[in-house]
């Protein structure tokens, strides 16, 4: 059976096992949007930190990192962060149509988001996750470990925030249709 997301009356048409499943899903899924979210949250703290380190009274020298590049890892972030927050709300409204809270015009808006590029927004974040990257390692083949400022670590931490908040944007992309049984 098929069911065409959105069409009014389309979740009637479940049984309850794919109800339940799909509200466990969402349930599930919805948890780790949040997380990835606070993750992404952090990645945004710490590519400010960088930006400023050099601001600060820090033992050692700021990072080498370029601030256009961090302006792309704080965009790619910020992005991934926008998609995050859209899909959090749209999990939680398919939790809330699955368990007979709301009626299906809850999920209405969120009919769209499938056409949302999310291979798009994460190939932002690896492209800027390279181009963070560079000079945390530049810096650790010229100094080693000792040499390495906090402000380099961070950007470091930067850059693999950037792909992986960027990743999970592609996994936690929100569905609304109901989950078949076993999957």
């Amino acid at each position: 059976m098929k069911i065409s997301a959105g069409a009014p009356g389309w979740y009637d048409a479940c049984t309850p096992e794919e109800r339940a499943t799909t509200v466990a899903l969402a349930t599930s899924r919805w948890k780790w949007t949040v997380v990835w979210a606070v993750l992404t949250g952090a990645g945004l703290v710490l590519a400010v930190f960088v930006s400023t380190a050099g601001l600060l009274p820090l033992r050692r020298s700021p990072s080498a990192t370029p601030g256009v590049v961090l302006t792309v890892a704080i965009g790619a972030l910020l992005l991934d962060l926008a998609v995050l927050l859209l899909n959090c709300v749209a999990w939680a409204r398919v939790r809330q149509v699955f368990s007979g809270a709301a009626p299906d015009a809850a999920v209405r808006p969120f009919r769209r988001m499938r056409w949302l590029p999310t291979s798009l927004v994460s190939l932002f974040g690896t492209v800027a996750m390279l181009m963070v990257g560079i000079y945390p390692l530049a810096r650790y083949g010229d100094a080693g470990l000792a040499g390495m400022s906090v402000a380099d670590w961070s950007a470091a931490g930067v850059a693999v925030l950037c792909v992986l908040c960027g990743l999970s944007t592609m996994w936690l992309k929100v569905i609304l249709r109901p989950v078949r049984g076993g999957a």
